[in-house]
C-alpha cells in the first residue's frame, strides 16, 4: 500500500467483494464530502483540496476507486460498469455510516458523479463538478469535428490490449509529456502516474472507458433530471473538452451554477487549488440559494 501522509487517515470499504481504499482528512462527525478522481489519477490528486475542507469544517474523502492506486482491480470491462461505479458510491455512503454526502468529481470522476445524481440522488446532498461532462452534453456535443478529435483517444482504448502497451512503454512516457503539455508540475505528473502503475492497474482504468462507451451505446444508465445544488468549475485551458461542455444541458440540470477559471487547464484542482477550494468550501457550505453569487475569486460566475 502507498504511503499516506500522517495528517490523513484510511480506510478499506467493501463493495460487492471489491475492496476500496479511501483515504480521510478531517473530523469524521462533520458533514461529509466525497471525491472522485479521474483517468490516470489516484486519491492523491485530491491532497490540496482535501486539506482546506477539513480545515473548514468537513470530512473529506477520497478513494482509490476500482482499478485505481491502491484498490482492487476486479478482471474484466464489466467490472466497471457505470452502474458498478454507481455501486461503489453507494457503499462508501454507508461504509462511512452516512445517509447523504456530498458529491465532488474530476474528469471520469465527474461522470460517476453525474451518474450518482441522476440515479441515486437519494445519496447526494449537493454536487461539484470539474472539467468533466454531463452525459446529454457529451452526445450532443460530440457530434462536432471539434469534439471528436480531441476525443480520438475513446476510440483507440476500445481496442484489445495495445492501449496498454503504448501507455505504459518507457514509464508512461505518453502519459507523461500529455500532463506536462497542461502545465503541470514532474511532482504532480509522478503523482498522478501512481494511479495507473500498480499491478493490472492501466488496465482496469482503460477497461473503465471500454464498460462505458459500450453503456453509453446501450443506454444502460437511465437518464433523470439532476435537482440537487450543483456546482461546475471549468477550466478554460482544458485541451479535451470544448468549452461549450462547462454547461450543464438545458433541462437536464435545475439548479445549477459554472464557474470559469481562465489560467487553468484540464486539472483545475491542481492549477488554482485556493480557488477550487474556496469554490467548494462555499457551494458545500451554503444555505441552498437558488440564486448564483458572485465569485470571490473573480472569476465569471452565472446559472445554467
Amino acid at each position: 500500500m502507498s504511503e499516506v501522509p500522517s495528517d490523513f487517515n484510511t480506510q478499506t470499504v467493501a463493495s460487492g467483494g471489491v475492496r476500496l481504499r479511501c483515504v480521510t482528512a478531517g473530523r469524521s462527525a462533520d458533514p461529509m464530502v466525497l471525491l472522485l478522481h479521474g483517468f490516470p489519477a489516484r486519491w492523491a490528486t485530491w491532497r490540496r483540496p482535501m486539506r482546506a475542507l477539513a480545515s473548514a469544517g468537513f470530512f473529506a474523502v477520497a478513494p482509490d476507486l476500482r482499478g485505481y492506486g491502491d484498490s482492487d482491480k476486479p478482471v474484466g470491462a464489466s467490472a466497471y460498469s457505470p452502474s458498478r461505479l454507481i455501486d461503489d458510491v453507494a457503499a462508501i455512503v454507508r461504509g462511512f455510516e452516512r445517509q447523504k454526502v456530498c458529491l465532488v468529481g474530476h474528469d471520469f470522476g465527474g461522470g460517476v458523479a453525474w451518474g450518482t445524481a441522476m440515479v441515486r440522488p437519494d445519496l447526494v446532498s449537493r454536487l461539484a463538478i470539474l472539467n468533466s461532462v454531463h452525459p446529454v452534453g457529451f452526445e450532443r456535443e460530440i457530434r462536432k469535428w471539434s469534439q471528436l478529435k480531441k476525443s480520438w483517444y475513446i476510440f483507440f482504448f476500445l481496442i484489445p490490449r495495445v492501449p496498454e502497451w503504448f501507455l505504459s512503454r518507457r514509464d508512461f512516457r505518453f502519459v507523461r509529456r500529455s500532463l506536462a503539455n497542461d502545465g503541470l508540475s514532474r511532482g504532480d505528473i509522478d503523482d498522478l502516474v501512481e494511479g495507473i502503475r500498480s499491478p493490472r492497474a492501466l488496465h482496469a482504468a482503460i477497461d473503465w472507458y471500454r464498460a462505458g462507451f459500450w453503456d453509453g451505446v446501450r443506454r444502460g444508465i437511465p437518464r433523470a433530471k439532476v435537482d440537487v445544488p450543483t456546482l461546475v468549475v471549468w477550466g478554460d485551458k482544458d485541451q479535451y473538452l470544448n468549452a461549450a461542455l462547462a454547461e450543464p444541458p438545458p433541462g437536464w440540470v435545475s439548479n445549477a451554477r459554472v464557474v470559469h477559471i481562465s489560467e487553468a487547464s484540464h486539472w483545475v484542482h491542481h492549477d488554482a487549488p485556493e480557488k477550487v477550494a474556496a469554490l467548494l468550501i462555499e457551494h458545500l457550505a451554503s444555505n441552498g440559494a437558488d440564486a448564483p453569487r458572485p465569485s470571490a475569486n473573480g472569476e465569471r460566475a452565472h446559472s445554467a
